[in-house]
Formats: structure tokens, sequence, C-alpha cells
């Protein structure tokens, strides 16, 4: 794989950034939920918003983060 340019990773750092604020969002409103349904909809929602963080991490990773 290509090396990602210096705005490339600034997009993927903000992508990462937007990823983890929405975990914390989704965890959050399934703290303060008092339905259990929309609860196990937040829980579902930050766990697909985890994996998602995770899977940028991994090809933030394998690029080895560098920009040329």
């Amino acid at each position: 794989m290509e090396q990602l340019t210096q705005m490339e990773l600034l997009q993927v750092e903000e992508m990462l950034r937007a990823e983890d604020l929405a975990v914390k969002k989704c965890k959050f409103y399934a703290e303060k939920c008092h339905d259990p349904g929309l609860q196990k909809i937040f829980r579902e929602g930050a766990d697909a918003r985890q994996m998602h963080l995770e899977g940028l991490l991994g090809q933030l990773r394998t690029l080895n983060g560098k920009a040329h």
C-alpha cells in the first residue's frame, strides 16, 4: 500500500476523533436512557462505532501512519 499524504492523514485523524466521539455519545445515552429498547440500540451503536474506530486504527497501523 502507498503512504498517506499529509492531507489524507489529517482526514483519517478527523475520522478517528469523530468515531471516538460517537462511541462516547452512544455509551452516555445508553447509560442515561431508561427504555431498555433504546438502551440496546445505543449499545449496539457504540459497538458498531467502536468496530469502525478499530478498523480505521488498523488501516492506519498498516500504513504506519506515514505521510509523504
